[in-house]
């Protein structure tokens, strides 16, 4: 065997020292012998009896999943105490004793020194011997032998000394490849054959692989979470990289989409777990974002809910293939033009808005009375019941208007093309015709509602509108100044039929930036409804709902139909009891009735002043609402449409309700995201508003108790337009002010904490607050521009 004789002649060993004299070991030429031994003599070819611990015995002993050599200093209750090399003594259990040492006793503490270090010299100059022995053993023989610790040393080393002996232990224990242990006491071991060991060498390789890249994984992490925002991968960057598969596990369990069990919770759990971090949902988010996979914003509960400005590549297809290839209008015959420049159709809403839902035109009557339309986008022109397109809408229900920007409920480029009403674009809409009587009453007979087509002349903003009918001559902007004078009208007529109007201000929150650690949080009180054109356009909205109310009504068709009851509203002596403004609109408030939907007939709406009414758009606006705001706005156009062209309404009442009933309940879910998104991005605003200000103060108005017994009461922060609750210690009356600070955020959690201070501790420089916003209705204390009588038609937000 001339390859194995040159190997091992290669491996000389130095003059080494022990117990106490020198002694020169010869060149590991052991392995050119060969051990070709029958069944019977397997064990007596390289047997050496098995000895006893005893003072003085060398001895292999396990400790905490380690294997330690020692010498046994004495025998104690429990079993024995040892030294090792280090000088350190041990008190072990007879059974922790793993490998007695041939050789006889050591008698020095230098000995034991001198042994460790020989055994440790041995193993570093036995790369490949391992290799070589297996090959010589032959496990795949029937006669492969079983080796005692001293054969294999002589059969390694060519010496079974107490050095070899360790030597052996310790490369046979790091062994995971050629041989197995076969006993315990004494340890004995075996070769494998060779399937057993290519087949280790492949799960071998494969599990330093595995490691190699773990390592790499955690490297990557760990980089990517000290590096700044700007510089750390994004979501593209990471799929594309090698460990997409780890992150994309990471982000199903975040998302809560990943399988109770299977192989890919368990890559998720691993990575996180490796990270050292809880296998939890909310920290599986927190590395995501770490690390840029996910904005630092991101909105994960969104994500649980697949509630996304994006959509699907099917849908996002089939959306373009509508405008591609518009489907037959079945109204086409029937649709009244209003594009003509006798018919100026003009809308309102605020600049940012990029889906306009509904426009307002007056007719001019032979008789010289006027015609109010309301005209609505008309999505149902293009998207059939039972379509993908409809199933998703329903599936999200309505249109989520989020402090970052607005997820609506279908793709962009309908609800921003033929869905939404552009000026100087003639497009498909939905008209409601309708005139007051003298008292502002709607004239039943006089409703129409028709399949259109218009073309708006003007688009203009609240801010516009307002200016105008401030500045203008009426002689200017005459139908601006008339639909003001009937929206008006409207408005004394439903509170004259006992409508509530309850005046609060409302918060406008925008963000800027959310791709930043830091991003630009806006906070501010906003008076939506104070304005006239905002109220000009609340009621024309209002009456086209009272008007495809009553217009059901007669028709017998199954529609929304939107009710509250009436409620036990407080009287003039309780009213007087609190301060006008803010405080009063909270007892009404807490008075009113839940809304209900009905879908066979009308019901009242007190809240309204109503007897009948549907919402076929959106009455409340707010910023960069879209088309239509909710999806029972399309069951409406659906239902009613069909019945006007003479056909069976897609929905009986009873299919109507069930419909009605599962979409409610995901509404109510929405909305409940809508706030939790709010409340994270107010408690943002109060992080960096501290952060910035550790003496930031805000001024608030006492509005109320919730539970006086344990101090929880309700305030209002003038200029934010924000109520909240927070713990007072102290007495007080609704209307009074108080100064607040901010003591405690949780981002994640939404979560914000206020407390009373001391009007001596505050100083007016860190007060960021305009509290001369907080103001009675007509009390003369704000302008109209700044004035708190936010017009909210109650149960209809």
């Amino acid at each position: 065997m001339p390859a194995a004789a040159g190997a091992a002649a290669s491996l000389s060993a130095p003059g080494q020292h022990f117990g106490g004299s020198t002694y020169n070991r010869p060149a590991h030429h052991m392995l050119q012998r060969h051990y070709a031994v029958g069944p019977a003599a397997q064990l007596a070819a390289n047997d050496s009896s098995e000895e006893e611990a005893g003072v003085g015995s060398l001895v292999e002993f396990e400790r905490g999943k380690q294997y330690l050599l020692a010498r046994v200093m004495k025998r104690t209750a429990q079993g024995w105490q040892v030294e090792v090399p280090s000088g350190t003594l041990y008190t072990i259990k007879a059974g922790d004793i793993k490998y007695v040492l041939p050789g006889g006793a050591s008698r020095s503490s230098a000995d034991l020194a001198a042994l460790e270090a020989a055994a440790a010299r041995e193993v570093a100059a036995a790369d490949g011997l391992l290799l070589l022995a297996w090959e010589l053993a032959d496990g795949d023989s029937a006669e492969a032998p079983i080796f005692t610790v001293p054969g294999m040393a002589d059969l390694l080393f060519n010496a079974s000394d107490p050095a070899s002996c360790a030597a052996t232990l310790r490369l046979l224990r790091e062994d995971k490849l050629y041989f197995k242990q076969m006993g315990r006491n004494p340890p004995m071991f075996k070769p494998r054959t060779k399937d057993q060991v290519d087949s280790l060498s492949a799960s071998l390789r494969a599990q330093e692989e595995a490691d190699a890249n773990w390592a790499r994984f955690a490297a990557d992490i760990q980089q990517a979470k000290a590096a700044p925002r700007s510089e750390k991968p994004g979501e593209a960057a990471w799929r594309q990289g090698p460990h997409a598969e780890r992150l994309m596990a990471v982000e199903g369990l975040a998302l809560g989409t990943l399988p109770l069990t299977g192989p890919k919770r368990a890559l998720a759990v691993a990575c996180l777990v490796g990270l050292g971090k809880p296998p939890s949902g909310q920290d599986a988010a927190e590395l995501l974002q770490s690390v840029g996979w996910w904005p630092p914003h991101l909105h994960f509960n969104l994500l649980s809910a697949n509630i996304t400005p994006l959509f699907s590549s099917q849908l996002e297809a089939a959306a373009q293939q509508l405008l591609a290839s518009p489907p037959p209008d079945p109204d086409a015959q029937r649709r009244r033009d209003f594009t003509a420049a006798s018919h100026a159709v003009v809308t309102i809403d605020d600049a940012a808005t990029t889906e306009i839902d509904d426009g307002l035109s007056l007719e001019r009557l032979p008789d010289g009375g006027l015609k109010v339309w309301v005209h609505v986008a008309d999505p149902s022109r293009w998207v059939a019941p039972g379509s993908a397109l409809a199933a998703e809408a329903q599936r999200r229900t309505k249109s989520l208007y989020l402090p970052t920007g607005t997820v609506p409920m279908f793709p962009k480029c309908l609800a921003e093309g033929p869905f939404s009403l552009r000026q100087g674009v003639a497009g498909e809409a939905v008209s409601v015709g309708m005139q007051l009587g003298a008292d502002g009453e709607l004239l039943l007979d006089s409703v129409e509602v028709v399949p259109s087509r218009v073309a708006p002349a003007r688009r203009l903003t609240y801010n516009d509108v307002d200016e105008m009918l401030a500045v203008c001559e009426q002689a200017d902007e005459q139908d601006l100044f008339e639909l003001a004078a009937l929206a008006a009208l409207r408005q004394s007529y439903r509170m004259s039929c006992g409508a509530v109007e309850i005046c609060m201000p409302e918060s406008s929150l925008r963000v800027q930036g959310a791709e930043r650690e830091d991003p630009d949080v806006c906070l501010e009180q906003e008076d939506q409804y104070a304005s006239p054109a905002r109220m000009l356009v609340s009621e024309m909205m209002i009456l086209a709902g009272e008007a495809v109310g009553e217009l059901g009504r007669r028709l017998a068709v199954p529609l929304p139909y939107r009710g509250q009851a009436q409620p036990v509203l407080p009287d003039e002596e309780e009213l007087a009891a609190v301060p006008p403004g803010p405080c009063q609109a909270i007892l009404l408030r807490n008075r009113m009735t839940r809304s209900v939907t009905m879908t066979q007939l009308p019901v009242p709406h007190a809240g309204l002043g109503l007897a009948a009414y549907v919402q076929f758009t959106s009455p409340i606006r707010r910023q960069g609402h879209t088309a239509p705001a909710w999806y029972g706005d399309l069951l409406a156009h659906w239902q009613l449409k069909a019945v006007l062209r003479g056909e069976q309404a897609p929905c009986d009442a009873d299919q109507l309700t069930d419909i009605v009933e599962e979409v409610g309940s995901t509404v109510q879910r929405v909305q409940k995201l809508e706030r939790e998104v709010e409340a994270y991005w107010v408690a943002e605003y109060f992080r960096q508003a501290t952060k910035s200000d550790a003496a930031a103060t805000w001024d608030a108005m006492f509005l109320c108790w919730i539970r006086q017994d344990v101090g929880l009461g309700r305030v209002l922060l003038g200029g934010l337009g924000l109520e909240t609750v927070m713990r007072i210690n102290q007495p007080m009356q609704a209307g009074e002010r108080l100064y607040v600070r901010c003591i405690h955020t949780d981002v994640r959690q939404g979560m914000y904490r206020l407390e009373p201070v001391a009007a001596s501790q505050v100083s007016q420089a860190s007060v960021l607050n305009d509290s001369s916003r907080i103001a009675a209705p007509g009390d003369g204390s704000s302008s109209s521009s700044s004035s708190s009588d936010t017009y909210v038609p109650a149960a209809v937000c």
